[in-house]
């Protein structure tokens, strides 16, 4: 079991994506740790509309270190949990940064969607398998609501962020081998 199926057992929303590289578990993870929006190439025009009018992005900076989501748990090269707790269906949305696990898990604050997203990576033979699995929870009916429209409408958008990193992993940790 991971960290995130332990402290996220039941959610409202998820997304599962995948890729096998052609690289070994610890070169898939340096690559991983070091991505930054700027390097995403689907990701940096989405995050530019979703950001239009803010200055709080920073695409200079590591997605592990200053990413949409705080590092909760990190056990390299294998695994890795970040979460969020925010109002994302707001224009500039409300956040709140969870300190750790534990903190994001007795969150109940009613109002707020609390989402988590975690990287595997398995050994495969010759290469590895990096999976990001992304699960969130509503504090209560009315976020659920609210959320669920928000989702309808970005899914796509998130879907593709996330192939953006496993693609962008992939290329980099190939290309240190």
């Amino acid at each position: 079991m991971t960290q995130l199926e332990d402290t996220l057992p039941q959610w409202d929303f998820t997304e599962r994506h995948s890729r096998w590289i052609d690289a070994q578990p610890g070169q898939v993870w340096e690559a991983l740790t070091t991505l930054r929006l700027e390097d995403l190439t689907l990701t940096r025009p989405l995050v530019a509309v979703r950001h239009l009018g803010s200055s709080g992005t920073k695409m200079s900076s590591s997605l592990f270190q200053d990413g949409p989501v705080t590092m909760l748990r990190t056990d390299p090269p294998c695994y890795a949990v970040g979460g969020a707790i925010a109002k994302p269906w707001q224009p500039r949305p409300d956040r709140r940064v969870p300190a750790s696990l534990s903190d994001f898990a007795s969150f109940t604050e009613p109002g707020w969607v609390k989402y988590l997203t975690d990287f595997r990576l398995i050994a495969t033979g010759h290469g590895t398998r990096l999976v990001t699995v992304t699960r969130g929870v509503c504090t209560d009916a009315a976020a659920r609501r609210r959320f669920k429209w928000y989702w309808a409408a970005i899914r796509p958008a998130s879907g593709l962020v996330r192939k953006d990193i496993l693609w962008t992993t992939a290329r980099w940790a190939r290309a240190g081998a």
